[in-house]
């Protein structure tokens, strides 16, 4: 087993530090039952730890291991193919724990999908690279009525507009006191702009005495000034919101797997996921806003009947797709359009509904694309998907300076959705 090392994101994922030093605990002494080679209990030590922290790249593919070394081959395989889904780089068939399941068809086929996995999909094309290098793009939005494109900024702590055929920003809305922004949407008149920031240690002028501050914006479209402002304390960061047709909002926050509403300019917890979900990211309604669906980036997606809350499920994917790494999650036509971005290869895909908005199919939109390097939320017009293909988080130094020869300029693509 070569994947003894531990890296755990504390920031987002573990807001308790006792519940990420507990999991610390129970994956040292993993490690020590299976340098014992007590497999028993090397076993029931990761089933813990996955059920813990889902999808961990080390946590999956040890207990892959685990099974094998147990004699559980269906599980050992089961849990490998998972693995690969996220990762198509782990090294597996060189792993003497694996040796159980070695000369079994199923794996021999695991084998091959990792070849697979190399496969090139391309069906969005470029439109345009954006003027400002240094934006780290996350929402993107375009207003209708005034023919502007909208689009966010992680780093230098704005939301600028720019021109879709030469890719010129220019400054739409700055605050001086304004955080990393996130999420944009408008409501249905268009008047409103609703925006969720966090403090990111990313944007520029980040200190230790900002952290721990988030805010949505109610922002007049027309004016361009903040109508009401919405400060949370806490470890929130809050990267997606959606507006309903009644002008509700309703915001995720990765940071406490919570759901935030704003309703009669009152914000308040709708829902609180604490205890079954990680990390939730972008969220969409269903056509008739009678269901909510809300990407979870360890998770999957999970639907939400807006009638009866305790009525939710976590949606079952088709075997040959992951639930890891969804970040960006639109409806359009049945369908759920996902930006899977914490995964090897990045894949756009589109999961197709049955009347009981259940996954029945999925196609790749893209795949493998050598150029896409984190993209984030999207959003779709006039039939059409619109994305920041990159963002230059791996730009970033320990002290989060950026270093601009790490990356591209901000690229925007788009789909011509076909259902």
């Amino acid at each position: 087993m070569k994947h003894f090392y531990l890296k755990l994101i504390l920031v987002c994922l573990f807001s308790n530090f006792s519940f990420a030093q507990s999991q610390k605990e129970i994956y040292n002494q993993s490690v020590q039952a299976y340098q014992k080679k007590d497999f028993t209990e090397f076993l029931q030590l990761t089933q813990k730890l996955d059920s813990l922290r889902p999808s961990h790249p080390t946590y999956s593919y040890n207990l892959a291991c685990a099974f094998a070394l147990n004699g559980k081959t269906d599980e050992a395989i089961s849990v490998l193919g998972k693995c690969l889904l996220m990762n198509n780089k782990i090294g597996f068939e060189s792993e003497n724990d694996l040796a159980s399941i070695k000369n079994l068809e199923e794996y021999k086929k695991l084998v091959s999908l990792k070849t697979e996995l190399e496969t090139l999909v391309s069906t969005s094309n470029k439109v345009v690279s954006l003027s400002e290098k240094s934006l780290h793009p996350e929402g993107l939005l375009y207003l209708n009525k005034s023919k502007t494109w909208l689009v966010s900024s992680i780093r230098n702590r704005k939301i600028v507009s720019f021109d879709v055929k030469t890719g010129k920003c220019t400054d739409w809305f700055t605050d001086k006191n304004l955080l990393s922004v996130f999420a944009m949407k408008a409501d249905k008149n268009e008047k409103i702009l609703w925006v969720s920031t966090s403090v990111m240690p990313e944007m520029k002028g980040y200190n230790k005495n900002l952290e721990e501050q988030s805010e949505i914006l109610k922002i007049d479209v027309k004016s361009k000034k903040v109508l009401q402002r919405f400060p949370l304390q806490g470890n929130h960061v809050l990267g997606d919101l959606v507006v309903t047709k009644n002008g509700d909002i309703y915001i995720s926050d990765s940071g406490e797997a919570t759901i935030f509403k704003i309703a009669n300019d009152k914000i308040s917890v709708w829902l609180d996921l604490k205890k079954e979900g990680f990390n939730l990211q972008g969220l969409t309604f269903n056509e008739d806003e009678s269901q909510l669906f809300i990407a979870d980036y360890l998770k999957g997606i999970l639907k939400i009947s807006m009638q009866n809350l305790s009525d939710r499920n976590w949606l079952k994917f088709p075997k040959q797709t992951t639930v890891k790494g969804v970040d960006g999650l639109l409806w359009h036509k049945n369908s759920l359009l996902a930006i899977h971005n914490g995964v090897k290869p990045i894949r756009i895909m589109q999961y197709s509904l049955n009347h009981n908005n259940e996954i029945t199919n999925f196609k790749v939109l893209d795949h493998n694309r050598p150029e896409f390097d984190e993209p984030a939320l999207g959003t779709i017009s006039n039939g059409n998907l619109y994305f920041f293909a990159n963002s230059p988080w791996k730009g970033y130094s320990k002290n989060f300076e950026l270093d601009e020869t790490k990356f591209d300029y901000p690229t925007l693509y788009s789909n011509s959705l076909t259902k």
